[in-house]
Parts: structure tokens; C-alpha cells; sequence
């Protein structure tokens, strides 16, 4: 499961199933009004269209989709379903995506919790390498990376090895944007081994010009990131 969405059983696995389908049914037929809407992530952007269901089976729905949003389902494998007539958001895998039909298939519905919703701002992924270190008085040496994405209160550094250091460890991250360099209060809220590198978190405090800086870093980059599934050859529309 993709770490910005996490299930969540409300009865148990069939019986919450049964329930969404059923839901998904009268959503079809009319029952219910058409309010659904699907979220994905690309690149830690959120992309949200409406929908609309096609046909229901014993443990599947197929639905007609936004061409961006099929673009982006097929990637992730799996698709997020809101609606009010649900008693939570609703997590689905993804067995068929065709694009240029905007057509999908979900199957193994289930309740589920969007972590990404609890964000407190916007936050992208980078498209090109942004070079990062984090340096304390007290550390002896500086750990060098580059920056994996970033936002207001927050930003994650890919480095090639675990350096050690304790959580809640202060000092200052410093970003090589195309702007020019910028140099931010931080502190370490995580690390996350993976293979053969490592991830680092860290929470942000900048100051206005700091926060400025960012911003219009980001929105250029969320700009550049529509644009990029936008011009996805699948996509007419």
C-alpha cells in the first residue's frame, strides 16, 4: 500500500466491501446522486476528477475516468473514491486501465485513511536534481544529498548513507535552488532506510523571504507537473 493511504476495516474486509459496492450500485442507477470524485498522487500532487460508474460486479466496478486521472491511476495501481455517500474515503486496487477509453477497473475495495489530507501544505516532488546539506555546530561533519521533494513545513533528502544522526537533531538545511542558494532552521523528524540509501525528513521553519522562495519554487514545479501529464500521449483531451 502506497504510504499516503492507509486501510481501515469499519466491520470486517467482505462486509465493508459488500457495502461500498452496493454503494457504487446506486450511485449507477440513480438511487444516489453522482457526487464521486477520485484522488491520486503524481509526483505529491494531488489530482481529483469526477467519475462515473459503468457497471458493477460480484467484487469489481468498472468506471468511466478523467483521462489525466486514468494516466496517473496507472501508475499508482490503485485510486482513492470520494463521496458523501460513503461513511469514509474509499481505497481500491486497480486491475485494468485503459486511457485513451478512460476507462478502469477497480476491485478489492476498502475503507481507508489518506494520510496526505492531514498535510498542513503543499508538497511536490523534484523533476531535477536540487543538491541539499545539513550542518550543526556540534556535528563533525556536514551530510551532503539531494533534496527528493519538498514544501512549506517540510522536506525529504536522499542521502547515500545513514548518518547517524538522533532524531529531533537541529541545525540548518541548505537548498541549491536555480534561485539561488537558500538556508533553512530545521530539525530531523525521520529516517527511512531503503536500499542501499537513505531517506532523511526534516521539518522546516523558514522565514518569510525563505517561505516566499519556496513557494514560488513550488508552484512552478506543481505547474510543470500538470503540464507533464497533460501532454501524456494517451491524453486527447
Amino acid at each position: 500500500m502506497n504510504d499516503n493511504y492507509q486501510r481501515l476495516q469499519l466491520a470486517d474486509e467482505q462486509r465493508d466491501r459488500t457495502e461500498i459496492l452496493a454503494t457504487l450500485a446506486a450511485i449507477r442507477s440513480g438511487k444516489l446522486k453522482n457526487d464521486l470524485r477520485l484522488l491520486n498522487f503524481y509526483r505529491e500532487v494531488p489530482v481529483s476528477y469526477g467519475a462515473e460508474v459503468l457497471t458493477i460486479e460480484e467484487n469489481d466496478a468498472e468506471l468511466l475516468v478523467h483521462q489525466v486521472q486514468a494516466v496517473v491511476i496507472a501508475q499508482e495501481k490503485l485510486t482513492v473514491l470520494k463521496s458523501s455517500h460513503f461513511r469514509r474515503d474509499v481505497v481500491a486496487s486497480v486491475t485494468y486501465v485503459n486511457v485513451e477509453k478512460s476507462r478502469v477497473i477497480l476491485s478489492n475495495p476498502g475503507y481507508t485513511l489518506v494520510r496526505a489530507d492531514r498535510r498542513m501544505s503543499v508538497r511536490v516532488q523534484l523533476g531535477v536534481t536540487i543538491k541539499a546539506w545539513f550542518a550543526a555546530p556540534e556535528l563533525e561533519a556536514t551530510v551532503r544529498g539531494k533534496l527528493h521533494d519538498m514544501s512549506l513545513t517540510g522536506m525529504t533528502m536522499d542521502v547515500e548513507r545513514n548518518p547517524g544522526l538522533p532524531l529531533s537533531q537541529k541545525g540548518e538545511l541548505s537548498i541549491a535552488l536555480p534561485t539561488g542558494t537558500i538556508v533553512i532552521a530545521a530539525s530531523l523528524l525521520k529516517v527511512i532506510d531503503r536500499d542501499g540509501t537513505c531517506r532523511l525528513v526534516f521539518e522546516i521553519a523558514p522565514t518569510r523571504s525563505e517561505e516566499l522562495n519556496i513557494s514560488q519554487y513550488i508552484f512552478q514545479r506543481q505547474v510543470e507537473i500538470i503540464k507533464e501529464l497533460k501532454d501524456h500521449p494517451g491524453v486527447t483531451t
